[in-house]
């Protein structure tokens, strides 16, 4: 009996060690912003599926590709601009936040809103003159230029709202205004299937990115001046420095950003350029199904390279270390686990969207591999971003476009929309594992 209660007493002081060890870490900011960001990311990823979902099966394979061709003619234009302005303040923000420097902070959030809405302007005078040539040239309605400059506008601030929150530790807050912009959106195109009105497709986003303004604005309001009591003022305060750093880091990351996330968009606007709206409706319910879990990479990216980039600031190499052994291995199983289901279950996803788009399997299983490689890059890019390795992200991306274009090239003329899926996954498992080899020799000697 005493030998039964002294197992029964160490195996109650064993797992309360274990507890002691894992309560810490759901303490911890890390594994908070990682449990917001994960709220946030169930709704964000619902929102394009449920839209390509409801609007196929309402509206046909066409209209679906049409909107989709908008849709991402206008995010190629806005990556340009959230990535330069939204990675470097994304960066820069948490780090004079880490070393407390209230000068640094302030300006770089003035170069955030005012720069990208300098070009944003600029954007749109060039639409208005442009307008007839690149309608007809990207295959867009005549009719839509105001929608289209309006959605560019609020997708890029958008964006860029979403990095601020990140860089200024706001997730909490930033994940209620995306769930309640999320809920807008569902209603918005529940309401335009059920009345039929294929016009007022791109309307939808419009009413959702500015109902998430509105709350970003109230969110800014509330939490800066609390933000800038934990900071201090130096005299070594530079705008040129900052301004330096900022457009180096912002240029650089733009590059290999836009190459890489913009292949995506690009491919899309390439089945309208190329082949019929329908067929561009085909390949869009496939990428629909993939972007829920293309979510994973960007806005886990938004929790590790703010909190990557805060511990380097502070000089904590240990600790940057110590999560990234972590954390991949954790999303090794994860994305292992999640492809094999989506590739099992490819044909009745896709079946749910209607007869017309079964014929997208092919294209859907050709992309998965490339997901898995994203879904696992996560800590390695966002250890590259956050320190000092920035420039290898960016040739990562660049090697993406560049494998995706030439594979294009080749695959189009004669595989048609699953050679656009072949040279997609191709680009982004080459470019994705420079990445991820790099980051692991250069762990080593970090």
């Amino acid at each position: 009996m005493a030998a039964y209660y002294l197992q029964f007493h160490l195996q109650y002081i064993l797992i309360d060690k274990k507890i002691n060890k894992i309560l810490p870490f759901l303490k911890s900011r890390l594994f908070k912003n990682s449990f917001y960001t994960g709220l946030a990311l169930i709704f964000i990823g619902l929102i394009p599926f449920t839209f390509n979902f409801i609007i196929g099966r309402t509206f046909g394979a066409t209209a679906l590709g049409t909107i989709n061709v908008i849709v991402n003619f206008c995010l190629i234009i806005t990556i340009f601009i959230s990535n330069f302005f939204g990675s470097a303040g994304n960066k820069f923000l948490a780090e004079f936040r880490g070393r407390k420097n209230l000068e640094d902070f302030i300006y770089t959030f003035k170069i955030i809103f005012f720069g990208s809405s300098a070009i944003l302007i600029i954007t749109g005078i060039i639409l208005f003159f442009g307008w007839d040539y690149i309608s007809i040239k990207f295959s867009l309605p005549d009719n839509l230029l105001y929608p289209i400059i309006i959605y560019i506008f609020l997708r890029t601030v958008y964006i860029l709202f979403r990095r601020t929150f990140y860089g200024m530790d706001l997730v909490k807050q930033y994940a209620k205004n995306e769930i309640y912009s999320a809920i807008i959106m569902f209603i918005m195109i529940f309401y335009v299937s059920y009345y039929h009105l294929p016009k007022f497709l791109i309307h939808t986003y419009l009413v959702s990115y500015l109902f998430f303004f509105i709350l970003g604005i109230n969110t800014l309001f509330k939490n800066f001046d609390d933000i800038k009591a934990t900071m201090d003022r130096t005299k070594s305060f530079s705008k040129k420095d900052v301004l330096k750093k900022f457009s180096r880091y912002g240029l650089v990351s733009m590059i290999g950003t836009v190459a890489s996330t913009g292949t995506g968009y690009l491919s899309v606007i390439i089945t309208g350029i190329y082949l019929n709206h329908s067929e561009a409706g085909i390949y869009t319910a496939a990428l629909s199904i993939v972007s829920v879990l293309m979510f994973f990479p960007k806005l886990f990216m938004q929790v590790f390279l703010p909190e990557f980039s805060k511990l380097f600031g502070q000089g904590e190499n240990t600790k940057i270390v110590q999560i990234f052994k972590k954390t991949f291995l954790m999303f090794i199983l994860f994305s292992l686990v999640i492809c094999l289901l989506l590739f099992f279950l490819s044909e009745k996803i896709l079946n749910l969207f209607g007869e017309d788009f079964a014929s997208g399997k092919t294209i859907l299983i050709i992309i998965i591999p490339s997901i898995f490689i994203r879904m696992i890059s996560i800590p390695c890019n966002a250890f590259l971003s956050g320190t000092k390795y920035i420039l290898i992200p960016n040739i990562g991306g660049i090697i993406i476009l560049t494998v995706s274009l030439v594979s294009w090239f080749l695959f189009i003329p004669e595989y048609k929309d699953a050679g656009i899926a072949m040279g997609y996954s191709l680009g982004i498992i080459i470019g994705i594992g420079y990445q991820i080899v790099s980051s692991l020799f250069k762990l080593r000697s970090f």
